[in-house]
């Protein structure tokens, strides 16, 4: 299998790779708990959960924060030294969320 090197924006610049690096916590949600990260470090991180979520930076998420669909994973950008708080869209099943810095 080949080794993917680099991949282009909308306007054809190449970026760099990423992937997931450290760990910013995992956890188990249930309906009504929210989840907060530890602080991100980076610019960006990776998201993973098997649920839709509601996402928002800092230690409080609502029901009116953004929802997301995280079931692939996906790289958002990130507000060094803030953290993600999460919490399951209303009627998802409990799920586990991971939150990894990307490098």
């Amino acid at each position: 299998m080949s080794e993917v090197t680099a991949t282009t924006e909308r306007n054809g610049a190449i970026l760099p790779i990423v992937s997931p690096g450290i760990s910013r916590g995992k956890s188990a949600l249930t309906q009504g708990a929210t989840f907060t990260s530890e602080v991100i470090q980076s610019e960006a991180f990776y998201i993973f959960c098997q649920s839709l979520i509601h996402l928002a930076e800092g230690d409080t998420v609502t029901d009116n924060d953004a929802p997301i669909d995280p079931r692939g994973g996906i790289y958002l950008n990130a507000n060094r030294g803030k953290r993600i708080s999460v919490r399951l869209l209303a009627g998802e099943e409990p799920a586990t969320v991971w939150i990894h810095e990307v490098r």
